[in-house]
């Protein structure tokens, strides 16, 4: 192998240990780490569909996924005043067709995280600093400690850390797109059973799924809104912001907000997407929403990262190592992806949150129209054959 070897990856989402996974295959040495004490556990349904689904056969945990998939049997839509407007089966409810699987977010790091078994992963690992040296990059630890490597992937979300030491300031924009979202666990008071039931009106939706564990539910909140926080990151903010928007929306909303306050994994930020010419400078590639977030809202997100993840890895396997080749193949073979991926973000952010109630009509055709989307957007690409 090359003289590039040491490869440290920064956060261990999804995009983090999928890199890690295709790296260590790939013959080099990865190094996962993660600000938080340990894996997260929960979170939101995510879908892997389109190409993943090839890239997730390749590595072998497909059937693991099939496994530990969700298992919504119904979605209903309901008025202010509980009346079901329409119901469709799971599947198409959640914009899914063919091998398209969901599955809970932490379940699928989970997967990721025992697919890299022998790769040293560390947790509440905090970076103070990341310099560029002409033969590596020197990474300054919160804890004092400094230490070298070749490459250093930032994987690390939306907020990413990795993006704000190493890129300036005009060379990426966070594009809000006007909406917020946030999702957390509540117990399953409505007695749901495989179903999600969805309440939209007035730019604002709330739904509540229950799954597998008929004892939980998990509610979720979108809603378009002006207001900025004065600290986006501050739980005890968004929860009230939470709490003023949907005090007057009816149907579940004030019982939802009273149980949210018991919630040990309350989830909560703005919907954007990261936009930017370069994902890469000098020895630091970005890797998954760190580089080109789509929004949550495309239900791509996870998509994007497992093909970053593959193409990243895959150019450098295939340029022997040289990086300033292989981040410029990265750059150039992703970049018409992420573009459809992002169109699709922007659209499917557009389809939702309208100003009038959900009829089944417009249900009906928002589905149809988001299917036929979701398809072209997922399969957007084709994966070059690095083995």
């Amino acid at each position: 192998m090359s003289s590039i070897n040491k490869i440290l990856v920064i956060g261990a989402g999804i995009a983090g240990p999928a890199v890690c996974y295709w790296l260590k295959r790939f013959g080099f040495s990865p190094i996962l780490i993660e600000k938080f004490a340990n894996v997260r556990k929960g979170g939101h349904a995510l879908d892997v569909r389109g190409v993943a689904i090839d890239l997730v056969k390749k590595m072998g945990i497909y059937e693991k996924i099939c496994n530990m998939r969700t298992q919504v049997e119904f979605g209903r839509y309901v008025d202010a005043q509980g009346n079901i407007l329409h119901e469709e089966k799971g599947e198409r409810f959640c914009f899914r067709q063919g091998e398209d699987v969901e599955i809970i977010r932490g379940d699928l790091v989970e997967i990721l995280i025992d697919a890299i078994e022998g790769v040293p992963c560390y947790f509440n690992q905090l970076i103070e600093s990341i310099k560029q040296n002409n033969d590596d990059v020197e990474v300054q630890f919160k804890d004092g400690r400094i230490e070298h490597y070749d490459l250093v992937i930032g994987a690390d979300g939306m907020h990413s850390i990795t993006r704000r030491m190493v890129f300036d300031k005009d060379e990426y924009k966070l594009i809000n797109l006007g909406a917020y979202f946030s999702v957390f666990s509540i117990p399953n008071y409505l007695n749901l059973s495989h179903t999600e039931v969805q309440c939209e009106a007035n730019q604002k939706l709330i739904s509540i799924t229950s799954d597998k564990n008929p004892k939980m539910a998990e509610a979720a909140f979108m809603f378009r809104g002006h207001n900025v926080l004065n600290n986006i990151r501050d739980e005890k903010e968004q929860q009230k912001f939470l709490c003023d928007t949907f005090q007057d929306f009816g149907w579940e909303a004030s019982k939802i907000l009273e149980l949210m306050s018991y919630s040990d994994n309350f989830y909560f930020d703005s919907v954007m997407q990261v936009k930017m010419k370069s994902w890469t400078k000098g020895r630091v590639a970005l890797l998954g929403d760190a580089g080109y977030c789509a929004s949550p809202l495309s239900g791509q997100g996870n998509n994007l990262a497992l093909v970053g993840a593959y193409i990243l890895a895959g150019e450098l396997k295939q340029a022997g190592g040289n990086y300033t080749r292989a981040f410029n193949r990265y750059n150039e073979l992703l970049h018409s992806f992420v573009e459809a991926n992002q169109k699709l973000g922007l659209w499917v952010s557009e389809s939702f949150l309208i100003q009038d109630d959900v009829s089944k009509e417009i249900a009906e055709e928002r589905s149809n129209k988001i299917m036929e989307e979701v398809k072209i957007a997922s399969n957007m690409i084709s994966l070059p054959d690095y083995e």
